[in-house]
């Protein structure tokens, strides 16, 4: 019966053992089939000189995105400093509570 036992933990070990060498071995990779023909340059469809009209909207686009990049990073900047006044009252109050643990101790 003890022999048994003895075979059957042995077996078990060495199935595991095959189990995990077959799980790290590397896998095959499968290719994928690329084309002959390159790919095709990309074709610009805008005119090469930009109508007068055409460049005032798009500085106009661009002044409307610099100021709202701006009221963002002045609203981010707000929210950085609650956060900073929060982690300092989240150390203060850390500390607070180390001394009242020493305190607890030592009465």
């Amino acid at each position: 019966m003890r022999m048994l036992r003895i075979y059957l933990i042995g077996a078990a070990i060495v199935g595991c053992a095959i189990v995990g060498v077959a799980q790290t071995s590397e896998p095959t990779v499968i290719g994928v089939p690329q084309t002959s023909e390159p790919a095709p340059a990309a074709v610009s469809t805008r005119p090469a000189i930009a109508a007068p009209a055409e460049v005032a909207k798009e500085q106009e686009e661009m002044a409307a995105s610099i100021k709202e990049l701006q009221e963002l990073k002045a609203h981010n900047d707000e929210i950085l400093k609650d956060q900073q006044a929060a982690l300092d009252q989240l150390d203060e109050l850390q500390k607070e509570a180390e001394q009242l643990r020493i305190f607890s101790k030592r009465g």
